[in-house]
């Protein structure tokens, strides 16, 4: 007889209905480009479209040191933002954050994690707020 399976499906329920909770947190995947601007689709939270925000990067000896994003919709001020450089099968390679929105462009220079430039394939994007 097994017992877990009561619990992991409360726990499955609980899980899904917090991450569904409307107007409290979205996330976008965007595929960026070094020194580029790039953007991705986005589901609307309570400050507005994440699919606009715009994601370069600087690197040094092929190494994402500091990321820029920009076009953060202005709702947004004083959310708090945070930044996951993920790579090949969705792996977490750096993230950052939360971090205060407090305009539209955000400078990030503080990553946990080692990201490298050409590993990079997506930046996923939250905004919890304000």
């Amino acid at each position: 007889m097994v017992r877990e399976r009561p619990a992991v499906a409360a726990f499955a329920g609980l899980t899904l209905a917090f991450l569904a909770w409307p107007g409290d947190a979205a996330a976008t995947a965007i595929a960026p480009n070094p020194d580029q601007v790039s953007s991705g689709s986005a589901s609307t939270s309570a400050c507005g479209s994440l699919a606009g925000i715009g994601v370069a990067w600087k690197s040094t000896a092929n190494v994402v040191t500091s990321v820029t994003l920009t076009s953060i919709p202005s709702a947004c001020a004083s959310g708090r933002l945070s930044l996951t450089l993920v790579g090949s099968g969705n792996a977490s390679l750096a993230t950052a954050g939360p971090l205060t929105v407090s305009g539209t462009t955000l400078s990030v220079t503080s990553l946990t994690g080692s990201a490298t430039a050409t590993s990079v394939t997506a930046a996923y994007v939250s905004v919890v707020g304000p």
